[in-house]
């Protein structure tokens, strides 16, 4: 794993102390691989409660960003809806990231729709938590 995206799935469940998504983050850390927090997702999860201590905690971790929604990824998202089962622009944007790394992982509680998304693409790899 070279880079590890997580969707809003991922990222409650963190905040929910799911022991997948903690185990992921270590394998990531261990191999020094960069973590990325599509800014949609961030929209979909912080509330501006204790809730999100541990989500925040993370985001001030060395090799995690926050990444943004430009023109670029905003137009493959697009894309990939066009031929996709779900509507969701969220999922679609961070596929839209994986796609931009070679060998990327996408953490996530709803493995259905982001595997449709990225259409069987094989530098995509997404992993339930």
């Amino acid at each position: 794993m070279r880079t590890l995206i997580l969707d809003t799935g991922a990222l409650i469940g963190l905040s929910q102390r799911n022991n997948r998504i903690w185990s992921l983050l270590d394998q990531a850390q261990r191999r020094g691989a960069d973590v990325l927090v599509p800014a949609g997702t961030l929209v979909e999860s912080l509330r501006g409660s204790t809730r999100d201590t541990l989500i925040n905690q993370l985001l001030n971790r060395p090799r995690t960003q926050v990444t943004i929604h430009d023109e670029e990824r905003a137009r493959s998202a697009g894309k990939l809806l066009k031929h996709a089962r779900t509507s969701s622009a969220v999922d679609a944007l961070v596929v839209a990231e994986a796609l931009r790394y070679d060998g990327s992982t996408i953490a996530t509680s709803d493995p259905d729709d982001i595997t449709d998304l990225a259409q069987g693409s094989r530098y995509v790899t997404v992993v339930k938590v």
